[in-house]
């Protein structure tokens, strides 16, 4: 193994400050737990944005933004009180003395992410929306790692701009008139792939600074129960200062169901692969989401198939696969770590 590949993947020095794995053998069935998890984020949250997008058409964004999220908040300060020990931050790679700095950090960027997702599926078909969400997570990662000064592998580079090119086709399905959105305009299409881009960037710098709490003894419970305040808080300002609150509200049944299976769950699941698994891989996976998206879309009589779309979701799946082709090869060390 060459040493890029191996700075790359981690050391053993990596291997020795994590807690969730000592050695190859042990790291392995993580991994692949982590990757489990990421897939089964995949499937909730693309059946998500089909119904969120649904509801999307008739509620306000911060309205909804500020139900849904503060019960999952309420529902994870609740799990995190009957957790045992998962509030004690154990000994890692990231000084205890940074969580609340962290916290912080991630609070902003998780705010940037799920705002600008929320008001691109109002305006884009839900597999546009998440496929530049999600398409441009390696990338931003790839771009992340090299600021750092952390090298980047030829096929990890290949898998970033294969994804990129991937978003943009997906864009220009947009623009174009393939993709179908209830009453969109020119205007509002273009602010629907600006808001999907920043929410993707800023989800993937929520996800770096996760991993840096997960690496400093932080429980996915415990980062779950903490991520949301600064949302929450400025949903429900923008809400009450612009008098959304108002307006007919949305369902109670839509919030549950959205706040429960559409967000609670599968962010949990997303936690527990970014515990597991390295950054760059988590986003090629989440990457992948249009494609179940796109099973959803086939149930839902408000959007429909076009084709420049699963033309982009194919260059998507085929981009991933390059990406994830590197879990696949021996290495001391598969995820675990605290790297990107």
């Amino acid at each position: 193994m060459s040493q890029d590949r191996a700075a790359a993947d981690g050391s053993p020095s990596d291997i020795a400050m994590t807690p969730d794995a000592d050695s190859y053998r042990h790291a392995r069935p993580l991994v692949m737990l982590g990757i489990g998890a990421i897939l089964a984020y995949n499937v909730t949250s693309a059946a998500k944005e089909v119904y969120a997008g649904h509801v999307l058409q008739t509620a306000d964004p911060f309205v909804l933004i500020t139900l849904c999220f503060g019960l999952v908040v309420v529902v994870f300060q609740i799990l995190h009180r009957l957790e045992r020990g998962g509030s004690r931050v154990q000994p890692g790679p990231v000084p205890a003395a940074s969580v609340l700095r962290l916290f912080i950090v991630m609070n902003l960027t998780t705010t940037g992410a799920w705002l600008g997702l929320y008001f691109a599926l109002r305006y884009l078909e839900p597999a546009v929306a998440g496929g530049l969400s999600g398409g441009v997570g390696p990338l931003a990662v790839l771009l992340w790692r090299r600021w750092t000064g952390r090298p980047i592998g030829g096929d990890e580079l290949l898998s970033g701009l294969g994804i990129l090119a991937a978003c943009l086709l997906l864009a220009w399905s947009a623009t174009a008139g393939q993709g179908l959105v209830i009453d969109a305009t020119p205007a509002q299409t273009l602010a629907g792939l600006a808001s999907a881009t920043a929410g993707g960037i800023s989800a993937t710098l929520a996800s770096v600074w996760a991993k840096k709490l997960s690496g400093a003894g932080m429980s996915p419970v415990g980062i779950m129960a903490h991520r949301f305040y600064v949302l929450v808080a400025l949903a429900a300002v923008l809400a009450l200062v612009l008098g959304r609150f108002a307006l007919p509200l949305p369902d109670l049944g839509g919030v549950v169901i959205i706040g429960l299976f559409g967000v609670a769950a599968p962010l949990y699941a997303l936690q527990v692969g970014i515990k597991y698994c390295r950054i760059f891989h988590v986003n090629i996976i989440i990457g992948l989401c249009p494609l179940f998206t796109l099973g959803f879309q086939a149930f839902s009589a408000w959007v429909h198939w076009s084709g420049l779309t699963v033309l982009g979701v194919v260059m998507l799946v085929v981009s991933g696969y390059v990406g994830l082709f590197r879990i696949r090869r021996p290495s001391r060390v598969a995820a675990a770590g605290v790297e990107p």
